[in-house]
């Protein structure tokens, strides 16, 4: 490290060390290990006197506990006049939260036809409601539930939402705007014409549309250029407030944008949307995820050979296909989760024969596979467990939510992923984030930006300041034209978290960042209260 950086520093940390308490309850797990403080040995799987379970996502609330949803639920395994949905919580220890519903489930019964029906969507607000998207007869659906898993009475006056844009419509996606706006992205489709089409609404906090988005509060974008597949099957927010949905299918991917208000951005592809034809390619974007530098990553399977493998895709800040992106040649497509160090998360299944098992994989921001990211057996005991998507709360783990098909139950698995993240003292829009690989990023996001966006790797040795626990460093500078420094410093293990941060680059004003938490390590660097 920088040796006027770390005088200028040292001093500051070793103030904030004084102060903290000694050690935190997790023990410092390997990255890839399961924890097994959670559940038994890492792992939790359902059990309810009729197991007709499908798992379609995961969620982490704020106090670190865990939401799933998916379908099932009912009194038979077959419901063919209802959808049913269930909605679950589980403590930090991975047990059923028996302060939520009716002994840790929310069962969702709605009146239901032959149409597809589903609860695909999962999102925790600021306040701790819990919203549901999905669709149900024909139409697009969403719903909105209390902390404690009542219906919000106060949301579109029963706790549900629906919209029919003209076709057969699904909710797939959901993003949470900061001012308590609710963004959710799906598909229409239109049998007359046999072609599908984005769908993207806005509503305000009480459930009701938001007039000034779109038309009515709705933008429905056709491709016909597409012969199938393309509605929005995932929705992210950027700094911003632009709105970036992918989806596509067969052949094809599909990527846009759109303004705070709705409108196509003119400054991203062709008319706000980007459409490639992939040879090889086997489905649309099956993850989405925004690096810190403004670039996109999709993933998606490719067929090689007699089999299907996955591969990401990356996408400039314009739409463009970026096509010095070395892609990956990964055994699994999934869902994708990003860390703070740049690295991105995959969840997956291998393809061929029975049993199919599930895998995570983590690709290095230059495209390589991480081939030192080895991660613990997973086996739920089922002969095919389908992992089906993941989040990364703080605390250094991730949480795999799996679907068992011999049972039809649901299971969980908490897996450590260890990364560092700073957050600027005044502006926690801004962080940086790195790990033991070096890898490290930084946002240039919160308010006036100027967090850098840097995206790339440095060289990490160890610091002990005197009297304090053991610490990383990290120095980093790359060259003009866009020459930048970096110098952060981290404790290591789970003591209370301290650390701090200097970036500069060429042409703009250093950045300062620093830290005093209780979760050091935070995969995703998601800003939690008291940062």
């Amino acid at each position: 490290m920088n040796r006027s950086v770390l005088q200028r520093g040292l001093p500051l940390a070793l103030a904030i060390g004084a102060t903290l308490a000694a050690a935190s309850a997790q023990a410092k797990l390997p990255d890839g290990a399961l924890d097994p403080a959670f559940g038994r040995r890492g792992l939790v799987v359902t059990d309810f006197p009729v197991n007709d379970d499908f798992v379609r996502a995961v969620a982490i609330q704020a106090d670190g506990k865990i939401l799933t949803i998916g379908e099932g639920g009912g009194d038979a395994p077959l419901h063919r006049d209802y959808l049913h949905c269930r909605l679950l919580r589980f403590g930090a220890d991975g047990k059923l939260d028996a302060g939520f519903g009716d002994g840790g489930q929310v069962r969702i019964k709605l009146r239901s036809n032959s149409q597809p029906a589903a609860c695909r969507a999962l999102a925790v607000q600021a306040d701790g409601r819990i919203l549901v998207a999905g669709g149900n007869k024909g139409d697009a659906l969403l719903l909105r539930f209390l902390a404690d898993g009542k219906p919000d009475r106060g949301f579109s006056r029963d706790g549900v939402q629906t919209l029919d844009a003209g076709g057969f419509d699904e909710f797939y996606g959901l993003a949470l705007q900061a001012d308590g706006r609710i963004v959710a992205a799906g598909k229409r489709f239109d049998a007359d014409s046999g072609q599908d089409a984005v769908v993207l609404a806005r509503y305000r906090g009480d459930g009701n549309a938001d007039r000034g988005f779109g038309r009515n509060g709705v933008v429905v974008t056709a491709h016909p250029e597409q012969a199938q597949g393309a509605g929005a099957q995932h929705v992210l927010l950027q700094a911003d407030g632009k709105i970036v949905v992918a989806g596509g299918g067969g052949r094809w991917n599909l990527i846009a944008r759109y303004l705070r208000d709705g409108r196509p951005d003119p400054g991203f592809g062709k008319n706000g949307s980007t459409v490639d034809r992939i040879t090889g390619l086997n489905a649309g974007a099956q993850g989405l995820v925004l690096q810190t530098d403004g670039k996109f990553l999709s993933s998606h399977p490719i067929v090689a050979g007699s089999g299907v493998r996955g591969t990401l895709l990356r996408h400039n800040a314009d739409g463009s296909l970026d096509t010095t992106y070395h892609r990956p040649d990964l055994e699994i497509s999934g869902r994708l989760a990003p860390q703070s160090d740049g690295r991105v998360l995959v969840v997956g299944n291998t393809a061929g024969a029975a049993p199919k098992p599930g895998r995570l994989q983590r690709v290095n921001p230059d495209g390589s596979v991480d081939a030192g990211f080895a991660v613990a057996p997973i086996d739920f005991g089922g002969n095919d467990d389908y992992f089906i998507d993941l989040a990364v709360p703080g605390g250094g783990r991730m949480v795999v939510a799996a679907w068992l098909s011999d049972e039809n139950r649901i299971g969980l698995a908490r897996v450590a992923a260890t990364t560092y993240c700073l957050a600027d003292p005044v502006n926690p829009g801004r962080w940086i984030g790195f790990s033991e690989s070096g890898w490290f990023s930084t946002i240039d996001g919160g308010v006036g930006g100027s967090g850098q966006g840097l995206l790339a790797q440095g060289r990490l040795r160890s610091v002990q300041p005197p009297g304090q626990p053991a610490g990383r460093a990290l120095s980093a500078g790359g060259p003009a034209p866009a020459a930048y420094r970096v110098d952060a410093f981290a404790v290591t293990g789970d003591v209370r978290g301290f650390g701090f941060a200097n970036v500069s680059k060429r042409g703009s004003a250093p950045a300062t960042y620093g830290l005093v938490d209780t979760r050091m390590n935070d995969p995703a660097c998601k800003i939690l209260p008291g940062r």
